[in-house]
């Protein structure tokens, strides 16, 4: 399975040069992690070893201890307000080595590869500040089989990144799991690419989650930003909620209210996107209510299912295209036609959208922006205002736009 760079999340050839660039050089001094400890001391492995009894977390002291054993588990016992203070990230991305197959396969030593369950407790007023590294958030690199976070509560926080950049978690690598996080209070995203309130990029299920953020993708023809997930690859969506605002400069893709993409999942089943404005500079593609771009291209389609979207409005430039309630569309670019020859493939059934408004664009549908033959919608129930019009067209665009019209 191609991972985020190559199959996922393609940039445009720039974007490319830009992200091999970063990934090449994103390498982190465990100690700039956790200035108390050496790098002899990080911990990590490959099978995860847990401990049988979990370690109390019940203060900013009891916190430090997690950057002394990334492998173990942990569980918070009591609220703890970090009173604005910087802090670093747990476990960080770096790539297994410099071959360019591992590049997106995290250095287990480094990473976050135990368990963390908040206890339905609250993390509130942190400040993360890391625009030069990648993997950025308050856990910043999640990977191994049986790697959790969940029952956490999150509040005010402010993470600034670069490459998977996350309110909660940076970078979820396969084997690992979310469920049960909340994102409240005035929060706010920044990083370049792959960007969202729950999580940046995410190969793990997400489950129960909800989020209300302003995020903002930082530089132009960049990809991935969604209120619960920047990015979403074979991992699945489940009883997610998302609120707040996207702000994306000219010719970024993927976007969308809840997630920037399902790309290659299984499915993404009742989930909501509400009271969210989403504002874009010109000349960008794929943007949705609930999702940017969903779909597989070899397996059965991506299923969006019982998904909702209420109160949301896209501002973007007259150059846009593929804009749509749910759904912008199947992942599709010509400048990709080698690797993706057609759009992916969705089904989405039983969806609602209501209170929808966009404004500029082209190709713009109240369920899906652009369907070529590969996406089909059954039980939909939505209307739009697309500047200052009514429509209850489902479908911005379908063959009758050839591929090689799109961007």
């Amino acid at each position: 399975m191609k991972k985020l760079k190559s199959r996922l999340l393609t940039l445009g050839l720039v974007g490319i040069l830009a992200l091999s660039s970063a990934l090449a050089g994103c390498g982190q001094n465990p100690q700039d992690n956790n200035p108390q400890q050496d790098s002899s001391e990080v911990v990590g492995s490959t099978e995860n070893n847990q401990q049988e009894t979990a370690v109390e977390i019940g203060s900013r002291d009891d916190f430090a201890k997690i950057y002394d054993d990334l492998s173990a588990s942990y569980i918070l016992t009591a609220d703890i307000d970090f009173g604005g203070e910087t802090v670093n990230p747990v476990g960080i991305f770096e790539p297994k080595s410099d071959a360019e197959e591992d590049a997106e396969t995290p250095n287990t030593a480094l990473a976050f590869t135990g368990t963390f369950d908040g206890n339905g407790h609250t993390l509130s007023n942190i400040k993360i500040d890391a625009a030069d590294k990648d993997g950025v958030g308050l856990f910043g690199c999640m990977t191994g089989e049986g790697s959790w976070v969940k029952n956490l509560k999150v509040e005010n926080i402010s993470v600034k990144g670069g490459n998977y950049t996350g309110g909660v978690i940076g970078f979820a690598d396969f084997g690992s799991y979310v469920e049960g996080i909340t994102l409240s209070g005035k929060n706010m995203v920044e990083g370049r690419f792959l960007i969202g309130g729950i999580a940046g990029a995410s190969h793990a299920d997400i489950v129960d989650c909800e989020a209300v953020a302003d995020l903002t993708l930082t530089d132009a023809n960049m990809q991935g930003a969604g209120i619960i997930v920047g990015g979403q690859e074979d991992g699945n969506l489940e009883n997610c909620t998302a609120g707040g605002t996207i702000t994306a400069p000219d010719g970024c893709y993927s976007i969308g209210g809840l997630a920037g993409c399902f790309h290659c999942s299984e499915y993404a089943k009742n989930c909501k996107a509400e009271n969210i404005k989403i504002v874009t500079g010109d000349n960008c593609w794929l943007i949705g209510g609930l999702a940017g771009h969903s779909g597989t291209f070899e397996n059965a389609p991506t299923l969006v299912e019982n998904g909702i979207v209420k109160n949301v409005s896209i501002e973007t430039g007259r150059n846009s295209e593929r804009i749509g309630g749910i759904t912008g569309g199947g992942f599709y670019s010509p400048m990709f036609k080698e690797y993706y020859p057609e759009p992916a493939k969705s089904d989405i059934k039983s969806c609602t959208v209501s209170e929808f408004t966009v404004s500029g664009g082209k190709y713009v549908g109240t369920a899906v922006g652009y369907s070529y033959g590969t996406t089909s919608v059954d039980g939909f129930d939505g209307q739009m205002t697309w500047d200052g019009s009514e429509s209850k067209e489902q479908v911005g665009a379908d063959e009758s736009v050839k591929l090689e019209e799109l961007k």
